[in-house]
């Protein structure tokens, strides 16, 4: 028998936790479910843990029952821990005592894995210093500001160190949940769960999620502001640098550093940037044939085209496009 702990941090979604709780719960009965032995063949004994004991609340509206309190939890196999809240300034000095009790779980040998913000917590407890991890890549920049000894991949879905294991975004808790039924239970067990619980374990990447628009728009230089302004005027066109350069009165020199320093980014790698984030948004909202999307964002090369575009998002265009597409029918044409 495996046994789990789940830690319930205070003040949270109510799913970042029961979510958990409840998909490795499901994931390890779905086993015996497909065998006609519906509740038996299981193999994970999974508990709650608040700090204290006490019962859990959750925005005010749930109220979640516990196992245990952190001092009677004793060396499990395996210690989860959910995200964090949104707001994940308050929210992590909130839980910041899980720390402690981590760094001596994993002392004693568990494994201590993660989903989303929750790596936070990890690295608190001082699990990451030197590692690669993954989180949420909406708290990257934070992540990195922290705890600048870890080395954030946040495009990787699920990262496994044999005693950490960080996971992505709030919803990767589901396949965070099937990837631990495959370590500590096997393949055979993990893919009967997949089919149950009607989960695609097949994700890899959060690049497909990642959304950088509004973030590179947040500085105060007026100039680079103006040359954003042009490359998305000029999106279907040829762009050169040297061109944007000299609409807004700077060097291409002068422009490249400045760039750098306001976006993060050269200025041919975020044109490429915009081009690949429009034509992601042609894909999910519209119909139109994918040859059309390449030529209205600018690439005359499909190849050049399909290897920025998975270079940004993890898939092709049309894998793109089936998989998060809006539309009812999204067209036939595929540019694999």
């Amino acid at each position: 028998m495996v046994r789990v702990v789940v830690i319930a941090p205070a003040e949270t979604a109510s799913i970042t936790m029961t979510g958990l709780f409840d998909v490795i719960g499901k994931a390890d009965r779905a086993f015996g479910a497909l065998e006609g032995r519906p509740g038996r063949d299981t193999v994970f004994d999974v508990k709650l843990a608040s700090l204290d004991g006490r019962p859990v609340h959750y925005q005010d509206r749930v109220t979640v029952n516990v196992d245990l309190a952190a001092e009677e939890v004793n060396a499990p196999d395996l210690v989860i821990v959910p995200g964090l809240d949104d707001d994940l300034g308050p929210s992590f000095a909130l839980n910041a005592a899980w720390a402690p009790w981590l760094a001596r779980w994993h002392a004693a040998g568990s494994v201590v894995a993660s989903s989303c913000s929750g790596a936070f917590l990890i690295a608190e407890a001082g699990l990451l210093s030197g590692r690669t991890a993954t989180t949420h890549w909406l708290y990257a920049d934070e992540f990195r500001r922290r705890f600048p000894a870890a080395r954030l991949a946040v495009q990787r879905l699920i990262i496994d160190h044999g005693d950490v294991i960080t996971s992505g975004g709030a919803t990767t808790f589901l396949d965070l949940a099937l990837y631990l039924v495959e370590r500590f239970a096997g393949r055979e067990r993990a893919n009967a769960a997949a089919r149950v619980l009607l989960i695609d374990g097949a994700r890899t990447s959060q690049l497909p999620y990642v959304t950088n628009g509004a973030g590179y728009r947040d500085h105060d230089d007026d100039l680079v502001r103006k040359a954003q302004n042009l490359i998305d005027a000029k999106l279907s066109g040829s762009i050169r640098v040297e061109d944007l350069a000299g609409n807004v009165g700077l060097s291409s020199r002068t422009l490249a550093r400045r760039f750098h320093d306001a976006v993060g980014q050269a200025p041919q790698a975020y044109i490429q940037y915009c081009r690949v984030d429009t034509a992601r948004r042609l894909l999910e909202t519209g119909d139109s044939p994918i040859e059309n999307i390449r030529r209205q964002v600018g690439y005359s090369d499909p190849t050049a085209f399909r290897r920025a575009f998975k270079e940004q998002t993890g898939l092709a265009p049309s894998e793109y496009r089936d998989r998060y597409g809006w539309t009812a029918d999204a067209g036939t044409d595929h540019l694999t």
